[in-house]
């Protein structure tokens, strides 16, 4: 096995790939030479170099520095409008410079002046050669946008682009405020079939929004595939920048009565299936797609002989790759597999911007506007019902970390993704062997050369249907964990990302779509994230799982301030599994701790219960009438609710004592992840949109328990927190 040579060493520092990083039990772990080397062939194309062997790592060196002092950099931030670009050039020439600055609205200024009037740093001798960077300073008169700037000096030119960017992202919603969680697929009912759609979470918005509550908090509900290949992890979407037809409500566009009338008769013969659906013990779905499809490409055949109806959807099918998102989808039915298996257009196609562009690349273009058209309908019952002003609690979605190697976007721009590794987790106490997600990482100089476009427009997407976006393991802004394809979950490395330009467009769409950001935080946390958060106006998580009474002292810790506040996460144990264990009786059964770690830890969990309960009572938290755990649970969420956390998030599993949790991290087929619905419907729980096709007459009331919780919660959120 090679060895971490100092040439090795260096060619990674000067990428931004960490060699060693320190691991959950305080120690530095060293990654292994071979899986580095592994990692450093994937990214070198995106560097511009190649590494066939070791005695390549020292010319991929020297091109990599080289290329720093050729030019400036391909982005600079200046934030509230006030920055600098620094170009580098010979430190002992003077001369004229010029800077050509394009707005984002359209207006241009030039400015110039001597390089000698400039500060310098960063000197550095390169053949021979002493050079340095003379910064610029870029005063921008408070315009925030995506500027552009051009530059020349000492007979050579370049641009890069400019994020004018506000320091702080929004703020949440005034108050202390709260609101509740659970996975849109688990709100089924008899009208909506195997999962919940858009007209429930509306329901259950305005449910919330009439208690007080200010969100309704889901997991990701972007593109999925679900027929073949089937995907159905949330958190391994089929795109990012696209939703999911599954949630589509069933109603029909304006086509005229005759039409409407016809779809509404379509959807009222599918009641039945939809009833079945509804009864089955896990969600179906690719049951769920099959017959929700079949209403769509109906949808869209009604669409295509309506000429001012298509017009509008061409039109707004323009403002984006929709077309072409579509055109991939479509080939991918034809084929019934991944891109990676395609008999054709494996590596690639020209973009497709219209039905005859599909059409001449061998796709069927009624499956093709069918795509188009699920996408418009998602983007008005989502997007532009926010636009309208509609009064209900608002939605707080979820961005994942990545997409499935398979996705649109991989395909798509094959160049931006790094196909020879996965973005994961190191081992931790959870997961001694680490964790591999099959999701390619970002190339980090790629994605600065486009000027970060694509993030900017994943960030675009859910932020205008949102009122605050929670991104998935915000530490990715600043590293990810890489593990090279073929090597453990053990040997990866951790890729470095340029932190200030991804927090930029973070503020910068938070501001333009007035929309707030959480990060999520949890898990190993470098030092630099949480500073970072506070600067930004991130809201952190806090898990009160994590901050027991027994480890606290006496009671239980409070949340802090800006933090989103809630008992657990989609990856942790309910308040019921927790309670009764069940998630160490898991973790045994999967053979993640050994006998004697279960009994350790089952004595430490009966301390946390005795603890937690005994405070519950203490503080009158929650009735004695109750039973043990449902008073331990009401407590527990009043002891958030009455905490100073700016929101307080409940899970509504919790409120009828769910002991499953929603998914287990580490797991594939071992358990029934992203299965599960939700053990009370969205009819019993009170939140069924009124329909008129049929299927459902009327809502039952709600249990009382659900009710009786909420209340308290809102109730004390009226309330100052307690002194500390």
């Amino acid at each position: 096995m090679p060895e971490l040579s100092g040439d090795l060493a260096e060619l990674c520092r000067s990428i931004g790939l960490d060699i060693s990083y320190l691991g959950w039990r305080g120690e530095a772990v060293v990654s292994d030479p071979e899986a580095v080397i592994a990692l450093l062939s994937a990214l070198g194309p995106g560097f511009g170099f190649e590494l066939r062997g070791l005695e390549d790592v020292r010319r991929a060196t020297e091109l990599v520095a080289r290329q720093r002092w050729e030019s400036a950099p391909p982005v600079v931030v200046a934030w509230d409008g006030e920055g600098e670009l620094p170009l580098p050039v010979r430190a002992s020439v003077d001369g004229d410079w010029e800077l050509e600055l394009t707005f984002e609205s359209g207006r241009t200024e030039v400015r110039g002046g001597r390089l000698f009037a400039l500060p310098a740093s960063g000197h550095v001798k390169v053949d021979d050669v002493t050079l340095c960077r003379r910064s610029i300073p870029l005063t921008l008169g408070g315009e925030l946008g995506y500027h552009r700037a051009r530059w020349s000096a000492l007979g050579r030119s370049g641009s890069c682009e400019v994020l004018a960017a506000p320091t702080k992202a929004v703020p949440r919603a005034a108050g202390r405020s709260w609101g509740v969680f659970a996975p849109l697929y688990g709100l089924r009912s008899e009208r909506s079939g195997a999962a919940g759609d858009l007209d429930t979470l509306g329901a259950l918005r305005d449910w919330v929004h009439r208690r007080g509550g200010a969100y309704v908090g889901t997991l990701p509900i972007l593109a999925q595939f679900l027929e073949e290949p089937l995907h159905v992890s949330p958190y391994a979407p089929a795109s990012r920048l696209f939703w999911n037809e599954l949630y589509l409500a069933l109603r029909p566009p304006a086509l005229g009565a005759e039409a409407v009338a016809r779809l509404r008769a379509l959807a009222v013969s599918s009641a039945e299936v939809r009833r079945e659906l509804a009864a089955l013990p896990q969600i179906a779905y690719r049951e769920q797609y099959t017959w929700k499809r079949a209403w769509i490409d109906e949808v869209a055949a009604e669409c295509l002989t309506h000429d001012a109806t298509r017009a509008e959807i061409e039109r707004w099918a323009q403002t984006g790759p929709v077309f072409d998102y579509a055109t991939f989808r479509a080939l991918g039915e034809r084929e019934g597999r991944s891109w990676h298996g395609w008999s054709e257009h494996r590596n690639g196609a020209p973009v497709a911007t219209s039905l005859d562009d599909a059409a001449r690349l061998g796709a069927d273009p009624r499956r093709v506007f069918a795509h188009v058209v699920a996408q418009w309908m998602m983007h008005d019952q989502l997007v532009s019902a926010r636009a309208r002003g509609e009064a209900s609690a608002g939605l707080y979605l979820d961005l994942p970390v990545g997409v499935s190697g398979d996705a649109y976007e991989v395909w798509r721009h094959r160049e931006l993704f790094t196909l020879g590794a996965s973005v994961g987790a190191p081992p931790d106490a959870l997961f001694l062997g680490g964790q591999e997600w099959g999701l390619p990482p970002i190339h980090p100089q790629v994605s600065r050369r486009d000027g970060h476009r694509y993030l900017r427009a994943c960030l675009q997407h859910h932020m205008r249907a949102a009122q605050m976006l929670r991104i998935d393991h915000v530490m990715g802004l600043h590293r990810l964990y890489c593990v090279p394809r073929g090597f453990r979950a053990t040997d990866g490395a951790y890729l470095r990302y340029p932190k200030d330009e991804l927090y930029a467009l973070v503020a910068l769409e938070s501001h333009r779509n007035q929309c707030a950001v959480a990060g999520e935080d949890l898990g190993t946390v470098p030092e630099d994230v949480p500073p970072a958060l506070e600067r930004h106006n991130i809201a952190r998580l806090f898990v009160s799982q994590f901050t027991t009474p027994s480890e606290l002292g006496d009671a239980p810790g409070l949340a802090p301030e800006a933090v989103v506040a809630s008992f657990g996460t989609h990856d942790m144990a309910t308040f019921a599994g927790w309670w009764h264990g069940s998630d160490l009786a898991d973790r045994h059964q999967l053979g993640l701790i050994g006998v004697e770690d279960l009994a350790r830890q089952e004595v430490h969990r009966a301390k946390e219960r005795k603890a937690l309960l005994a405070h519950v009572d203490a503080q009158d938290l929650a009735p004695r009438s109750l039973p043990e755990v449902a008073r331990a649970m009401a407590g527990a969420a009043a002891e958030l609710a009455r905490g100073a956390a700016e929101v307080v998030l409940i899970t509504l599993e919790d409120l009828w004592l769910e002991p499953a949790p929603q998914n287990v991290p580490g797991t594939l087929h071992e358990r029934p992840n992203w299965l599960r619905p939700l053990d009370v419907s969205a009819t019993e729980l009170g939140v069924e949109p009124a329909v008129d096709d049929g299927a459902i007459v009327s809502a039952a009331e709600p249990r009382p328990v659900y009710l009786s919780v909420l209340d308290e919660v809102a109730r004390l959120r009226a309330q100052p927190p307690p002194k500390a």
